[in-house]
């Protein structure tokens, strides 16, 4: 059969060619099989937000029969192209799944939202799809996605000055906006993680939202403000970075930044120094002003 693919010039004829091919598998497989291509659901999404989940697939030589999508291995959305018009779309209940009208289904992709997120809405999304007679081929893939409640709104400083003498003793707090999962807070010092010696113990409000718990972080830092004990302490800039993460989420990061201000006391005598002469020049100023005064008024009598 091989030898039979070749002219007498020794060339491939296109008809053995195409025989050889199918019998020894050497068609490319997008051209020969039911795959799918893309599924997308994304891994963290916010309870108050629309979530889109689409599947984008290649039906080869195939037929579309249908495209299902499951969560937990429950079947809520059926597309069946060669049904009629009015049960070509199903949808079947399942504890945390709403999907929104705005759905659409074809030979080369299937795209649906859900919205009214709860925290029943997370689990394993399987995209399942398959082909018609006779051969019903079928593929799926298959996606986790996590609900959770996102921060707001960046986390607060309190109680920072923005201005210090060396030696002076620096109370800060930092308060995150309310979460879930509970967020992760860390102090940064001119952009160097605090050390936990400089912290005092988390403090937690946990409140119910959305069918969750969720939960909002306050941290202390106090420090001596003292370039002998805190080698941080360089120049008379210090940056105050108060940082809130999400566990697993390394993108959902809410960050606040405190600028503060060190002056030594050879700077507050200095000041003083020249705030002293200040007010004596213009005391001077002052005495000069009433002597003319003086002067005027007693030549003015005389006349």
């Amino acid at each position: 059969m091989i030898a039979d693919c070749f002219n007498i010039k020794g060339f491939l004829s296109l008809k053995s060619c195409c025989v050889l091919y199918i019998l020894f598998g050497l068609l490319p497989p997008n051209t020969r099989t039911l795959h799918i291509t893309n599924i997308v659901v994304p891994p963290f999404v916010d309870v108050r937000d629309v979530v889109m989940l689409s599947c984008s697939y290649n039906l080869g030589t195939q037929k579309l029969n249908s495209v299902k999508w499951y969560k937990n291995d429950k079947e809520f959305y059926r597309y069946s192209p060669l049904m009629p018009a009015q049960q070509q779309y199903m949808l079947f209940s399942v504890d945390g799944i709403h999907v929104a009208s705005d759905h659409m289904c074809n030979e080369k992709f299937c795209t649906i939202h859900l919205d009214n997120l709860s925290g029943d809405t997370s689990g394993a999304y399987r995209c399942e799809v398959s082909g018609d007679a006779p051969e019903f081929k079928l593929t799926h893939e298959t996606s986790n996605m996590t609900v959770v409640v996102l921060p707001q709104s960046d986390p607060k400083i309190e109680g920072i000055e923005r201005n210090y003498y060396e030696g002076d003793f620096l109370f800060g707090n930092c308060t995150s906006d309310f979460s879930f999962p509970p967020p992760i807070m860390s102090w940064y010092i001119n952009e160097q993680k605090a050390d936990p010696s400089l912290l005092q113990p988390s403090q937690e409000t946990i409140f119910d939202a959305y069918g969750f718990k969720l939960y909002q972080r306050s941290l202390e830092i106090r420090f001596r403000i003292d370039k002998r004990i805190n080698p941080f302490i360089t120049d008379g800039k210090i940056h105050m970075k108060c940082v809130a993460q999400m566990r697993q989420m390394p993108s959902q990061l809410r960050e606040s930044n405190h600028i503060l201000y060190v002056s030594s006391w050879d700077d507050l005598r200095n000041q003083k120094l020249i705030n002293w002469r200040s007010s004596a020049s213009q005391l001077q100023s002052l005495k000069n002003v009433f002597l003319i005064l003086s002067i005027i008024i007693c030549v003015s009598s005389k006349l």
